[in-house]
């Protein structure tokens, strides 16, 4: 008789986490599934009927001792749950907590297990948020590409913390994920202000829900021995997924009655960098492992319109000022929106500069018609090494290289051709740290003494032409802005 494998799944009531729960519970009979859930009235709720068909940790990530009891027994942990964006960014040290303390608990529990870190397998979800700013023409993103989270993005920098710890933990098998942006059929749950943080011409590769979760579960069925373990992958959607966002705009408006999207927002409610998303170039290497890319754009519309709440098509039937006055003008001036940093300028400068360059840039604007033709052009960064050869086969002059590439040096004397190596580096700052190659030219990590928070990417790119590339992309060579956390912890809304 086959054994029935035990999976621990946490955040089963996110999008991500519950679409790979209900791929789980359909072979539920081979396989023993752990829930580790918030002890929240909405997931008692949501998860009271599954009682004894799974069994259910009640707790929290942040507390080490609901999380080792939750890991115990485990031959595989998924671990999607996280604080996301925008409430991770209302919520900074929360967000810290839950996404990088979280994933802090989980490796050790993993490593307290009888040979936990030879048996257990984990999984964790990283996310394009990593990138930070990638506008064309650099919208093409592969994983080796620079950690660049934008400023005030504290949900991204809280996921490169997480991802560094689990690449460095010693576990044998594990996997981190960079998720992209997961389309989910609540098309109310755009209605925020982030929505206008976003500049018009963003590339975005996109991920159902749907395609999210069943390749997270597809992890439970990959061998011990495959080459997939011990890799960062970029999660996607594929290239029928891919999109521009100012035509994502106007697909979701028709979609929720609003018709129009250019008589309902002003063209300058829109930031004109400082985000993130790209389209994935190597989302296709997850996908001949775990064959995610299931859906395509057109799917998430139509999921979008089946579950349309009755009185949201109403819209249609609204005068278009209505809705700007009272709806989108509200929600574009509420304090995390570009028209209320406009108002008040002196006080929220940092973040003017941040998502417009300056404050005479985001008057100068103009309106749709002045939105000006988006190019096709686009590049792949450079990452300093012939990345057609494994790791393990580069020379010791040629990581040297990759290093005066990131403005920094190597200063281990010999690599044994093994990408889990701690081999010592020095960034263009003076400061020494130990990191694999593995975390180094194939994970795009780098200092982790410069790392954001707080945000020194002017200086940065002066000095570390690797990083350059994606900051010069949108920032002028001559900005000297620090933003560091104190400041931006001030500015938190």
């Amino acid at each position: 008789m086959k054994d029935r494998k035990n999976i621990l799944l946490t955040g089963a009531s996110g999008s991500m986490g519950n679409a790979a729960f209900h791929e789980l519970l359909k072979n539920i009979d081979d396989i023993n599934l752990t829930l580790f859930l918030r002890p929240s009235r909405k997931n008692r709720r949501m998860f009271h009927r599954y009682s004894g068909t799974v069994s259910i940790v009640w707790g929290d990530v942040r507390n080490y001792a609901s999380v080792r009891e939750a890991v115990r027994g485990q031959e595989y942990i998924l671990h999607p749950a996280a604080l996301i964006s925008p409430e991770a960014d209302h919520y900074p040290e929360k967000a810290y907590q839950v996404n990088a303390g979280g994933a802090e608990n989980i490796i050790r529990a993993i490593k307290e297990e009888p040979h936990g870190a030879e048996r257990i397998k984990v999984a964790m979800i990283g996310s394009v948020a990593q990138y930070g700013d990638r506008l064309p023409p650099i919208h093409r993103i592969r994983t080796g590409d620079p950690m660049a989270p934008s400023r005030f993005d504290f949900y991204g920098t809280t996921k490169i913390a997480a991802e560094r710890m689990l690449v460095e933990s010693g576990i044998k098998h594990w996997v981190s994920l960079r998720q992209t942006y997961i389309a989910i059929p609540d098309s109310i749950t755009l209605m925020d202000p982030i929505l206008f943080h976003q500049p018009v011409e963003q590339h975005i590769e996109l991920n159902t829900a749907a395609d999210a979760g069943y390749g997270l579960s597809r992890i439970i069925d990959i061998p011990d021995n495959s080459d997939f373990w011990r890799r960062i992958y970029n999660m996607a959607g594929g290239e029928s997924c891919r999109v521009i966002y100012i035509d994502y705009i106007e697909q979701m408006m028709n979609l929720m009655g609003m018709g129009d999207f250019r008589k309902v927002m002003n063209r300058d409610w829109f930031c004109l960098r400082n985000f993130h998303c790209g389209y994935f170039e190597d989302s296709h290497i997850l996908h001949r492992y775990l064959g995610n890319q299931r859906q395509s754009i057109d799917d998430h519309y139509r999921q979008v319109k089946e579950a349309m709440a009755w009185y949201v098509h109403l819209g249609k039937y609204v005068p278009k000022p209505v809705i700007k006055n009272l709806v989108m003008k509200p929600m574009a001036s509420c304090k995390a929106g570009p028209l209320y940093w406009k108002k008040n300028a002196g006080k929220m400068a940092e973040r003017i500069t941040a998502f417009f360059g300056s404050y005479e840039r985001s008057l100068q604007m103009g309106d749709w018609d002045d939105v000006p033709v988006i190019s096709s052009e686009s590049r792949l960064l450079d990452h300093g090494y012939d990345t057609s050869v494994a790791v393990e086969a580069l020379t010791i002059n040629e990581l040297r290289e990759a290093a005066r590439f990131r403005g920094g040096e190597l200063l281990s004397p010999s690599y044994n051709e093994d990408r889990d190596e701690k081999l010592t580096w020095r960034c263009a700052f003076g400061h020494e740290f130990k990191a694999s190659t593995t975390l180094t030219l194939l994970g795009g990590h780098w200092c982790p003494h410069c790392e954001a928070p707080g945000w020194n990417h002017d200086a940065i790119a002066r000095k570390n032409p690797f990083f350059a590339q994606v900051h010069y992309n949108s920032h002028h060579p001559e900005e000297a802005n620090h933003f560091d956390e104190e400041i931006c912890q001030a500015m938190v809304i």
